[in-house]
């Protein structure tokens, strides 16, 4: 992704402590090697959404001993120069926050073969850059599930950022997921060219909603709050993406899947096998990727429909 939001403070602590275990007591690095990290975000580090939960995963970084540096709002045509910057005052690991550093990344690298670049969402690596992705197609096919268990119109709505890799995998596995459950479902989407127009959103949902779509997934930034608010107001559903909207959406919500970008920028700041020059995918097997809480009203048969769903994708039998 680019992106989306993050609110839930508690869960994210959980998440965090449980996949964090997991992962970094595979390779951590020692504490008398720990490199310099930098980091670049795409938006303000406490935007409630995927940028401050990168800097979270820096914070918990710096916690460790590591020095961090980072920098915010980094534009597009800013990108290369802030890579370059961090590589020449010597930070060992530079890591973009976001599929959209990819190319930057890989075009840096070149420059400065020393230097480990790392890309959160990316689907790209090799030599000194590697990615580190949250399984959006996992999270995808989890909600899929449950969408199909849930829609009484059989049409589930997406409104989306942007097309990029991640966004595309998960609204395969949304279909796929839901294809699991009703293969007469129907998933329609739109893609707005922004992660942060509410407004834009709102109409974009209305027009799904119109259209026949009683369950709506914001794949956003801080444009999903556009979603939600058609949802509550049109008395539709909505599912989570990867973090935990019961507080923004206590009418809508039924459920969908959980995943911290923390976790992410943690792991690939602290641990020496993801920094290998290849593609990193956290999901379901990973434990990061999980399953969450069911909305008030979801009845047996949907939540065993969605259970079941999770279980094939940890065990790998989900195809």
């Amino acid at each position: 992704m680019r992106r989306p939001s993050f609110r839930a403070a508690v869960v994210a602590v959980a998440l965090v402590a449980a996949a964090t275990a997991a992962l970094s007591s595979a390779a951590p690095l020692s504490t008398s090697a720990k490199p310099s990290v930098a980091a670049l975000f795409p938006g303000l580090i406490d935007d409630h959404s995927w940028n401050q939960a990168g800097y979270a995963g820096l914070q918990k970084a710096k916690a460790m001993g590591i020095k961090t540096a980072y920098i915010e709002n980094v534009s597009q045509d800013k990108q290369l120069e802030a890579f370059q910057n961090f590589a020449r005052q010597g930070y060992k690991i530079v890591i973009g926050h976001g599929g959209e550093y990819m190319d930057s990344a890989l075009r840096a690298a070149k420059q400065f073969p020393k230097t480990k670049f790392v890309v959160i969402n990316g689907n790209k690596a090799g030599g000194n850059v590697s990615s580190v992705s949250l399984s959006y197609g996992d999270m995808g096919y989890i909600s899929g599930a449950l969408g199909a268990a849930m829609s009484k119109s059989g049409k589930i709505g997406v409104v989306a950022g942007e097309h990029i890799p991640i966004v595309d995998d998960g609204i395969k596995g949304l279909k796929d997921g839901a294809a699991r459950v009703n293969k007469k479902i129907q998933v329609k989407s739109t893609i707005l060219q922004s992660w942060t127009d509410v407004a834009k959103a709102r109409e974009a949902s209305l027009a799904l909603i119109n259209s026949g779509v009683d369950i709506l997934w914001p794949f956003l930034d801080a444009a999903e709050t556009g979603v939600i608010s058609a949802a509550e107001d049109q008395h539709v559903m909505s599912m989570a993406v990867y973090h935990d909207i019961r507080k923004l959406a206590p009418k809508s919500y039924i459920g969908g899947a959980w995943a911290d970008p923390a976790i992410a920028l943690f792991n690939a700041a602290t641990n020496a096998s993801l920094i290998d020059g290849k593609v990193h995918p956290l999901g379901a097997k990973e434990g990061v990727v999980v399953l969450a809480p069911f909305g008030k009203g979801v009845p047996a048969k949907a939540k065993a429909a969605t259970t079941a769903a999770y279980k094939a994708l940890k065990s790998g039998t989900h195809f």
